[in-house]
């Protein structure tokens, strides 16, 4: 893939809607307190923490009339898209702009009120507008209609791979010339079915008592939200956050001697599991980040870490909180994010998805390595 220059980020979630409001979460100056949603299961009602997403600062930038016929997944992605645009500073010229858009379960609320519509009332009766929010590309077709994208369009789903697919098809438009601006997002709703599905089987697989389980947070449960990236091809003048130099899917395990990074390495870490040691004062050494205290779990939990990497990158500060740790600037170039398929990492190779993020483009060192 060509490097992909990022030159703005919208992100949503229960943190709030804005960069900054994602960097003061990860600063720790804001809390993040989820809603707690009663769930009815077999086995009895259940107290389940939510991590939703508000999309009030909608009402600043679309008129009522037509914020009030789009569902809240729809919300969510456009308040990202309009976030992502505006944090860039500069217009778009929509006919050279490519939209994509990714998620693992879509507009699962608007689908299942629209079939429990057609259940009651019958298909001559069931609501036209939840029909319209539930085809899978509607979300994209709001973002359009409000920013002006006349250029090819893409909505996708691909559990949790969503996000490197729709990283990777941006990559490959702005290769082949489809586009010379991507706006890129990964979006993600809570509903009740989730909920219940959560609370009857997810919640037991994830928190049950294993060797490598710590006991899960107070606050553990689903999230919701959308994190929009702006992207081009890289040009004279360096982008804001850097680049995305690299992604690479469910590579083979990379060696500690592979030039992946010269700069601090994250893990993702799972909530309620084991951690190894941290130690920054060695950049080199792989960092935990988890962001389940401030977005939720959700499938496309991915998205958010990648946005936090580009924030500390770019402000040069590591936010690491688990353990706790005092803020520490690092100068640095370059970092990765890389997603383990086993766990605990102990001495097992690394696996995983990776992502390569540098805010200083080095073609040289890119034909020297062997992809």
């Amino acid at each position: 893939m060509i490097p992909l220059a990022i030159h703005g980020i919208g992100a949503v979630g229960a943190f709030g809607a804005g960069r900054h409001h994602l960097r003061a979460a990860l600063q720790g100056e804001k809390r993040v307190e989820p809603e707690i949603t009663e769930i009815k299961t077999k086995r009895g009602s259940h107290q389940l923490p939510v991590f939703r997403a508000a999309t009030d600062d909608l009402k600043t930038r679309i008129p009522n009339r037509n914020r009030r016929r789009l569902d809240h997944f729809s919300q969510l992605a456009l308040l990202g898209a309009c976030l992502a645009c505006e944090d860039s500073g500069s217009p778009l010229n929509g006919a050279r702009t490519g939209l994509i858009i990714a998620s693992a379960y879509g507009a699962t609320a608007t689908t299942f009120s629209f079939l429990d519509s057609l259940i009651d009332d019958g298909d001559l009766l069931a609501s036209p507008t939840l029909f319209a929010n539930s085809v899978h590309n509607a979300a994209a077709a709001h973002i359009a209609a409000h920013l002006q994208i006349t250029g090819p369009s893409l909505s996708l789903t691909q559990g949790q791979l969503s996000l490197p697919m729709a990283l990777l098809t941006a990559a490959q438009w702005l290769a082949d010339g489809r586009a010379d601006t991507i706006l890129c997002g990964v979006v993600e709703e809570y509903c009740d079915v989730l909920g219940y599905c959560w609370q009857n089987y997810l919640e037991q697989k994830e928190t049950t008592t294993a060797e490598n389980s710590d006991p899960a947070p107070a606050f553990y449960g689903p999230g919701e939200g959308s994190l929009f990236l702006r992207l081009s091809r890289p040009a004279g003048t360096a982008p804001l956050y850097g680049y995305l130099e690299k992604l690479e899917l469910n590579p083979n395990p990379i060696k500690s001697s592979a030039k992946t990074s010269t700069g601090p390495r994250f893990y993702s870490r799972p909530p309620g599991r084991k951690h190894p040691e941290i130690n920054l004062a060695a950049p080199s050494q792989q960092l935990q980040i988890d962001l389940s205290q401030i977005c939720g779990v959700l499938p496309i939990a991915a998205a958010f870490d990648l946005a936090a990497l580009i924030i500390m990158l770019n402000e040069q500060t590591l936010y690491i909180h688990e353990p706790p740790q005092p803020l520490r600037i690092l100068p640095f170039t370059e970092s990765s994010l890389s997603y383990r398929q086993d766990w605990p990492p102990s001495q097992k190779p690394l696996t995983g998805n990776c992502y390569w993020i540098t805010n200083r483009l080095n073609l040289d060192k890119r034909e020297g390595e062997t992809q």
